[in-house]
């Protein structure tokens, strides 16, 4: 290259970097959104909002089982594995932004016969170069959205964590619920048989009529009946359990079937909203990447309005039939956008368009978390209301049996009364299942709402 091209080119340069600087100067800083919560948030559960420390909230219900299920899934689960790589893929796009500088080499040999009979060889190297002079941030813009989608990926990791925490402890608490009516209606069954003999007795010594045998009858059929639709729900919910821990149904490989205790806690209601609920809603941190994502884009797409500089060259290495040569090229290469650019116009406004979408939509997503914590809580609070109420009741109703089987022998109370007093346990019984997994499951919502767990087996995986 000249003297004279080389200052062409340095005139060039300094004219685009001086565009750079104003360009660089009209994008507007990217602000992270905030929620205040201190100031607008009121709670009806705490006056302000406080940290909750319940990363390991499943070991709360004290069961061992339970425990095991969580860490095989965590270990096993299919979705987890697939959310996994989705992080590969993302970070292998962030890869495929071009270089800002990279090399083309090439060779090539040829044999050719020339016009007086004897053979050439023409033997050729050469070395391409181009360097992609990024002066409006397009290409870092490219880079820091691709890394935002990563992050966006890895969040969306702990989305399907706190989603397999939800499944397989709900699935477990509907399992226990289900062994637990079996076992209620196991013994109302007995109970029930019971009363038939007893009322056969005294229809034998004329104390009963056969209305009141054909009614314990009618009842101790119908407590049979439902046995089998309970023990096809338990065989769904060990099915349920099994595919979410990434094993065929039927090789679980964890004893489901040993002491049916329902899962109980007694964790205060009273947790307010907790101050960290931005940073462990997975949502909240998936609609946040997103949006600086979309700002990015938009910087991206400004860039290709702007003129492109680049620095290229080549070298090249030639052989003929014993003689050499080298020629080499080194300059600039300046390249206009297409004129006119008024589709280029409309792609930048299209994607600031999307950085406005882009944040509404986290606006509505950390409304949406505020909501359902809310709701959890209250319905958690109610549930644990009605258990002490429930239990209350059984323990009533079991005494009112005792009583009245112990009367009825002694002419003291009607067939009726027993029948209806056993009907009233089994009722309460049921009553008190149905709670105890009504508290169950919104204990388990309740954490997953918060966020809590979603980095639980995290550091263990290497993420």
């Amino acid at each position: 290259m000249t003297g004279q091209g080389w200052r062409r080119a340095s005139r060039v340069f300094s004219v685009l970097t001086g565009l750079s600087v104003l360009a660089a100067c009209s994008d507007d800083p990217y602000k992270a959104p905030v929620f205040p919560f201190l100031s607008s948030y009121k709670s009806t559960h705490a006056s302000v909002p406080i940290l909750l420390s319940n990363a390991d909230w499943w070991k709360t219900f004290n069961d061992p089982t339970l425990n095991t299920l969580i860490e095989t899934g965590l270990e096993g689960n299919l979705n987890l594995d697939i959310a996994k790589e989705r992080v590969i893929e993302a970070k292998a796009i962030q890869r495929t932004v071009p270089k800002s500088a990279f090399l083309s080499p090439r060779a090539g040999v040829r044999r050719e016969r020339g016009e007086t009979g004897g053979a050439q060889t023409q033997a050729e190297a050469g070395l391409g170069f181009d360097w992609i002079l990024d002066i409006y941030g397009g290409r870092r813009a490219q880079i820091d959205a691709a890394g935002a989608r990563i992050e966006v990926a890895d969040a969306e990791v702990d989305a399907a964590r706190l989603l397999l925490l939800l499944n397989i402890s709900n699935a477990y608490v509907d399992l226990r619920f289900q062994q637990t009516s079996l076992q209620l209606r196991r013994s109302e069954l007995a109970s029930r048989r019971q009363t038939l003999e007893l009322i056969e007795r005294l229809q034998a010594g004329n104390a009963a009529t056969q209305v009141d045998v054909v009614k314990a009858r009618a009842l101790v059929s119908e407590t049979r009946s439902e046995i089998p639709e309970i023990s096809a729900a338990i065989d769904a919910a060990k099915n349920e359990i099994a595919v979410l821990l990434g094993k065929v149904p039927g090789g679980l490989g964890v004893n489901l079937d040993g002491p049916v205790r329902q899962p109980r806690v007694a964790l205060s209601p009273d947790v307010g909203i907790p101050a960290d609920l931005l940073r462990n809603r997975p949502d909240i941190r998936v609609a946040e990447r997103s949006y600086y994502a979309a700002f990015r884009d938009v910087a991206g797409a400004r860039a290709n309005l702007y003129p492109q500089l680049s620095l290229s060259g080549t070298i090249t290495q030639t052989a003929l039939s014993g003689s050499r040569g080298t020629e080499y090229f080194f300059g600039p290469a300046l390249t206009f956008p297409i004129l006119p650019n008024s589709a280029l116009r409309a792609s930048v406004e299209q994607r600031q368009s999307l950085v406005r979408q882009s944040h509404t939509r986290w606006q509505l997503t950390v409304l949406e978390a505020i909501r359902d914590v809310e709701t959890s809580l209250a319905e958690y609070s109610a549930a644990l209301s009605s258990q002490r109420t429930s239990e209350e009741t059984v323990r009533l109703y079991k005494e009112v049996v005792t009583l009245t089987r112990q009367i009825v022998t002694r002419d003291g109370a009607t067939i009726r009364d027993l029948i209806d007093a056993e009907q009233n346990v089994a009722i309460a019984n049921t009553s008190l299942a149905n709670t105890l997994r009504r508290v169950g499951r919104n204990y388990v919502a309740l954490n997953v709402n918060l966020g809590s767990g979603h980095a639980v087996g995290a550091e263990k995986s290497g993420e």
